[in-house]
């Protein structure tokens, strides 16, 4: 029998304890190597550092802060240790086979604002994770 799928037809992507995953139309978590201008030993032993991403595409919208993405990000660049939690399969509580990501990331920049003539504006974001998430099961 196949494994289960995930199909992108619910999200949960909490920031400081609001969801905003009605803004968005695409969100990943990704890890890639962390650039360091100096790596330990014990980097090297653990196979070097990593560092981890939220990295997607939303809509824009000036709503409020409290329902949407892009006024938060605007509202709160620069801002760390801000707790998170992303559930890909869009399930209110997790379980062993749907579970949560869950940490704290820094905000960069404000997002972009703007786009072409009669369409909605979407942007590019990319918030960096504080740490390595924790995979939340109950």
């Amino acid at each position: 029998m196949p494994n289960a799928r995930i199909k992108g037809k619910a999200l949960v992507f909490k920031l400081a304890n609001t969801d905003y995953s009605q803004d968005l139309t695409t969100l990943t978590l990704e890890s890639e190597e962390a650039d360091a201008d100096v790596t330990t030993f014990a980097d090297a032993a653990a196979g070097g550092a990593t560092d981890w991403y939220f990295r997607g595409e939303a809509v824009q919208s000036t709503d409020a802060a409290t329902s949407s993405l892009h006024t938060y990000l605007w509202a709160n660049a620069g801002a760390t240790n801000i707790a998170f939690v992303y559930g890909p399969h869009g399930n209110a509580t997790p379980t062993v086979t749907k579970p949560h990501y869950t940490g704290t990331v820094s905000l960069g920049r404000k997002p972009s604002i703007g786009g072409d003539a009669d369409t909605t504006w979407t942007y590019e974001i990319e918030i960096k994770l504080d740490a390595e998430p924790t995979k939340v099961t109950a």
